[in-house]
């Protein structure tokens, strides 16, 4: 029984592999844009970009209903933030981390600040903790935590050789004191140190 399961598993791997690189853009475009997308993907990809993000990023400008001029500027600005994460991340990055990458550096994180973080010795080890990382890092930006100190914050984690449950920890109690009413950047420095790390 867990053979077949695993083999089950195993084919709809390879299903989902085979439906990521059939992907097509979406009929409601114009012919004008729809020839735009295609020309700006095909260079991202012959410059080892994942296409992936970039489609997902049109249909997801259509479902929202966004206007093509707009859905063009915005696989535009991910095709160079995802650039931008290879350079910092190397070209042998998987596309979990590339994309935590481009997500920080569009949530307004330094490219020089992104590659301190990829940098340091904590980082080196574990690409899938520096995904959880930069993912935390995106998040507390989201819960409007000042960039400077969200990236300052997620840097001393990172040298601490952090886990993943601690990335996860963060960003649960800042989510919950925030829910209380605390500051977002005053939860966020106490949750450090809490941590046995010194506030930024």
């Amino acid at each position: 029984m867990r053979k077949l399961l695993l083999m089950a598993a195993g084919l709809g791997l390879a299903a989902v592999t085979a439906g990521a690189q059939e992907r097509t853009l979406p009929d409601k475009l114009a012919p004008a844009t729809r020839a735009t997308l295609e020309r700006l993907i095909d260079s991202a990809r012959t410059a080892g970009i994942p296409s992936v993000p970039l489609y997902d990023k049109v249909s997801e400008g259509v479902l929202k209903g966004g206007d093509d001029d707009r859905i063009v500027r915005a696989v535009r600005t991910l095709a160079r933030e995802l650039s931008d994460a290879r350079t910092v991340f190397g070209p042998g990055a998987e596309l979990p981390l590339l994309s935590a990458g481009a997500s920080a550096l569009h949530a307004g994180v330094a490219v020089n600040d992104l590659r301190r973080i990829a940098s340091s010795s904590g980082a080196a080890t574990d690409p899938g903790t520096l995904t959880t990382a930069l993912v935390t890092l995106v998040d507390l930006v989201a819960k409007r935590v000042p960039v400077a100190l969200a990236t300052s914050s997620i840097q001393s984690l990172v040298d601490r050789h952090a886990s993943d449950r601690q990335f996860s920890e963060l960003r649960n109690g800042v989510e919950q004191d925030i829910l209380a009413g605390r500051a977002p950047d005053a939860s966020v420095t106490a949750r450090i140190k809490l941590q046995g790390i010194t506030p930024p």
